[in-house]
């Protein structure tokens, strides 16, 4: 334990005007799912869709994360308008489930 009064672990961050709006020395973060989401055989002007079912998700209280693992999909240069093509999907979320798209629903995805 550290100090009284010193946080010893957890993160805190502030709004614009220093109040504090997230202490995490105040809850505990639980992961209900993890995995691998492969995009790497969308081709042409389809877009791939993966349904997720995650029970115990809720919007409201939990949040879904994508972590690129694939070096090539890193943005090499400033102007580099191919380094993030398959790196960040579309998302919505609803109760009990995250739907990834390989674009976003209005994208022209001839280049997809």
């Amino acid at each position: 334990m550290g100090e009284p009064g010193c946080m010893s672990y957890g993160s805190r961050d502030w709004d614009e005007n220093g109040n504090l709006v997230r202490d995490t020395t105040t809850f505990t973060y639980q992961v209900i799912w993890q995995g691998a989401i492969d995009f790497s055989d969308t081709s042409g002007s389809t877009a791939k869709v993966i349904t997720l079912s995650i029970p115990g998700f809720d919007p409201a209280n939990c949040v879904f994360m994508v972590i690129p693992t694939r070096a090539q999909d890193i943005q090499s240069a400033e102007g580099d308008t191919l380094g993030n093509i398959k790196s960040y999907p579309y998302v919505t979320t609803s109760a009990g489930q995250v739907v990834l798209r390989s674009a976003n629903p209005s994208a022209n995805l001839g280049n997809t």
